[in-house]
């Protein structure tokens, strides 16, 4: 369980910056920049061009890693390196099936962040559709596979947390490079961004809730059940600090400890949400 956990929570933090590095560029650079000289657009493009690019590739790695994590469940630590056991778990099984797509979908994101230039929206429509294309294809194997349903929520649950988190994790990513009004504009337009985002997530992680925990009980009664309400209280110390978040972008000010802490309980909702991933529901 360990390995799958590890690379599974590896997969979903660089997934979400891969989300939110084209929400950041679609989302606020028009409403923070507004008719700004191009040399000040080009520079903000290629900061977050260069963030999710790492991302996609980041997403690239960790589904290696998972495959190697699936033939070491499979075959045993000792023969899970050996090309045997790689090409029966990621070419032969049902799984690596959909593994492949997962993996296509990563390589279409890199490709996309990469010829992602010169401020084209129609690029960045096609980097974000990659991302989504992306989150879909990740619910072909876990807990939501072969239910059109739960694919769909899952599918939201991932597209909201990167278009929150992930442009969150972007915008701290890039600020160093940023002049300082530049970088308070973009903060004070994810405001509203970060609400939709967030309200998403909630709504898809408590539609997903009800589908797998069944009866309140659960709650305590079963290792899954125990596991999500850490990820609840996880969630919950995200958003106060985003709320803080807000109050001080509004204020005109730029946040950086309560974003810090927030994007440090966001890592634990990571972790936790990998382990989760793992266990089997009641």
């Amino acid at each position: 369980m360990v390995p799958e956990a590890a690379t599974k929570a590896i997969l979903y933090a660089a997934l979400l910056p891969t989300v939110g590095a084209s929400a950041a560029f679609l989302f606020l650079v028009p409403h923070a920049l507004g008719e700004s000289d191009d040399a000040r657009r080009a520079q903000i493009e290629a900061l977050f061009r260069r963030a999710g690019v790492t991302a996609a590739a980041c997403v690239v790695l960790a589904l290696g890693l998972r495959a190697w994590a699936q033939a070491a469940a499979a075959f045993g630590l000792a023969d899970s390196f050996s090309r045997g056991s790689l090409h029966a778990i990621a070419v032969e099984s049902r799984w690596g099936q959909r593994w492949q797509l997962q993996m296509l979908a990563a390589v279409a994101c890199v490709a996309a962040y990469a010829f992602a230039r010169g401020g084209r929206r129609v690029a960045w429509a096609a980097v974000a559709t990659a991302s989504v294309a992306l989150c879909a294809s990740l619910t072909l194997t876990g807990h939501a596979a072969g239910s059109a349903a739960r694919m769909a929520v899952h599918a939201t649950h991932l597209i909201a947390a990167g278009v929150w988190i992930g442009t969150l994790t972007t915008l701290m990513i890039v600020s160093p490079a940023i002049d300082p009004k530049t970088r308070a504009a973009l903060f004070h337009a994810f405001s509203p961004l970060a609400l939709t985002g967030a309200g998403l997530a909630a709504a898809a992680g408590l539609t997903a809730a009800e589908m797998y925990v069944g009866a309140v009980s659960n709650l305590w009664l079963t290792a899954y059940g125990r596991a999500l309400v850490v990820k609840v209280a996880c969630v919950v110390g995200v958003a106060a600090c985003g709320y803080a978040n807000w109050r001080r972008a509004r204020a005109g000010a730029v946040p950086r400890w309560p974003v810090a802490i927030e994007l440090l309980l966001a890592a634990a909702v990571v972790v936790v949400t990998a382990v989760l991933t793992e266990i089997e529901h009641p």
